[in-house]
């Protein structure tokens, strides 16, 4: 009886130590998660600028995709992405697509300290420390981009296979090619991994996310005598070369401190280390534990190096952004996670949780020396914000009632849909080569002359030899361009200052033109000029003095 006692006074008191330690672990992810959301939500309410340009245009596809459904198949947009952000955008503009992926943050965290709990961390709640405490995770908390959707859905996957519910990972990999492009990868592992474990019938559902997205797209967008199963083909806009160039080897990993923070860089690569060494033993293999926690680090570790090849090479559009990496960004903070354990415990240190706390806290106080947040507009989106409110204020509007642009920026301050044939004439090769009746075109250097779609590429001469109006006094009047890129101190580098201001060599400025005939068919006055080789209209004046 004297054993029996024993025996249950010692599971009482081991089931009170594990609900005190549950307990514990809830009470931190309390405190981690509320003041991550309340610094991120005052970024998002006091940023007046976007983190990259590209969250704009997500922004405005989101913003006009229920009144404009065929945004909802847009595949530079993804339909997913698009889709989670429309009720927000349409509801609370800007800042309900910022909460929206504040929630979506959130959600990393509480994935990650679900594997970490799955895999048997001593602490998981490290892992959402260091999953909200990735310095580029922040900053996208209150950004409209892709990223952290996509991290979202396959953290969930993750999830999912953890747990051996096939069903539940072959649905949500399906979503992840409608998230971002890298999905078309991991749609292939989750075929891998049915395969290892033969689960032959889940197979069928893997496919049937791109199925959908190209049905849909066939009778949304068209044309309609074209086979339905060609349409996301035909759509694709990413080509195998680069217009963005080549760059570094060494570019992603050098950068990793900004991804995952610099205090907890060397955490996360004893993490990985610690991950996949003991897979090496042919027993290993055996213990699912051990095979989660090989693809944890495998995961990311692809994707670095996958990243790091397309952008060595100049492929398939890759501009070396640091945000690719962010799409595993829970499994980032598991393994740092992962290598904090080993080192509090093998040092026996006492209050992990604390010091990690401090850890990822600790850079945010370069802000204070290097402002960062709250964002400003860059000067490419003050320059557009210049031009939208001349070209509203300026009667030419009523001549030419339509625009020709690429610059997200100019459909976000005038509030138009960049489909809406009203007020914008679509940015393509034939309305650039032959151009409209009443039709102003905003050409600008960074997305009228870049673009990760070739077909959306025009450079300057392009125009000139179309025959488009160059309008210099327009380009006085509206500002855009003061002060030059040459002396703006904002601008690195910046570019040499042109040898004359004439237009074929001031390829670094914005510079706006009229078609050849107004609204009312009436012709656009012009006179010619020449610079050796190069003949061009402009309207009449002189263009080397202002007005």
């Amino acid at each position: 009886m004297k054993l029996m006692a024993e025996v249950a006074s010692c599971e009482l008191r081991v089931a009170s130590e594990e609900k005190s330690s549950h307990n514990s672990q809830l009470t931190t992810l309390f405190y981690a998660i509320i003041p991550f959301a309340i610094c991120s939500v005052a970024a998002a309410v006091r940023s007046q600028g976007f983190l990259e340009s590209d969250g704009g245009m997500h922004y405005l596809l989101a913003r006009h995709a229920l009144a404009e459904p065929f945004y909802f198949v847009d595949v530079w947009g993804r339909p997913f992405c698009t889709g989670l952000f429309a009720i927000p955008a349409t509801l609370g503009g800007v800042l309900g697509v910022r909460l929206t992926s504040l929630a979506a943050a959130i959600g990393c965290g509480l994935v990650a300290f679900r594997l970490a709990a799955g895999q048997g961390y001593r602490w998981p709640a490290l892992a959402l420390i260091f999953t909200l405490g990735q310095p580029l995770l922040f900053l996208h908390s209150f950004s409209e981009l892709t990223e952290l959707p996509f991290a979202l859905l396959a953290g969930l996957a993750m999830l999912a296979y953890q747990a051996r519910r096939w069903a539940a990972m072959a649905l949500l990999a399906t979503l992840l090619p409608l998230a971002r492009p890298e999905g078309l990868a991991f749609v292939v592992l989750a075929a891998v991994a049915l395969i290892a474990h033969r689960r032959w019938l889940w197979l069928v559902l893997l496919p049937t996310g791109l199925i959908a997205w190209s049905i849909a797209g066939h009778i949304l967008v068209g044309p309609a005598d074209a086979p339905w199963w060609r349409w996301l083909i035909q759509h694709w806009p990413w080509g195998l070369q680069s217009e963005y160039g080549h760059g570094s080897p060494l570019h992603f990993i050098l950068r990793l401190p900004v991804l995952v923070g610099p205090f907890a860089l060397p955490a996360m690569w004893i993490g990985m280390g610690r991950n996949l060494w003991p897979i090496h033993e042919t027993m290993a293999w055996r213990d699912a534990r051990a095979r989660m926690n090989w693809v944890i680090a495998a995961l990311p570790l692809a994707v670095l190096v996958g990243h790091s090849v397309l952008y060595a090479l100049g492929k398939f559009s890759s501009s070396g952004e640091l945000r690719y990496l962010l799409i595993v960004a829970p499994l980032w903070g598991l393994l740092a996670a992962r290598g904090w354990e080993w080192i509090f415990t093998r040092m026996n240190w006492s209050r992990p949780l604390s010091w990690a706390a401090l850890a990822v806290v600790a850079p945010g106080l370069v802000n204070y020396a290097w402002r960062i947040l709250p964002l400003e507009p860059t000067t490419s989106w003050l320059e557009a914000q210049r031009i939208a409110q001349w070209y509203r204020a300026n009667p030419i509007h009523d001549r030419y009632p339509r625009i020709l642009t690429n610059h997200p920026g100019i459909f976000y301050y005038l509030d138009v849909s960049p489909a809406d044939r009203r007020f914008v004439e679509p940015w393509e090769g034939t309305a650039v080569d032959h151009p409209p009746a009443g039709v102003l075109l905003l050409w600008d250097p960074q997305f009228s002359a870049v673009n990760a779609d070739p077909d959306l590429c025009v450079p300057l001469r392009r125009v000139i030899a179309a025959g488009w109006i160059n309008d210099w006094k327009a380009e006085w009047q509206s500002n855009a361009n003061n002060p030059p890129p040459w002396a703006n101190y904002k601008i690195t580098p910046a570019p040499a200052k042109p040898r004359d201001n004439l237009l074929p060599d001031t390829d670094m400025l914005w510079h706006i033109f009229r078609s050849s005939r107004d609204s009312r068919g009436e012709k656009t006055a012009s006179v010619e000029r020449k610079l050796g080789s190069v003949r061009w209209k402009q309207t009449p004046g002189n263009p080397l003095a202002p007005p």
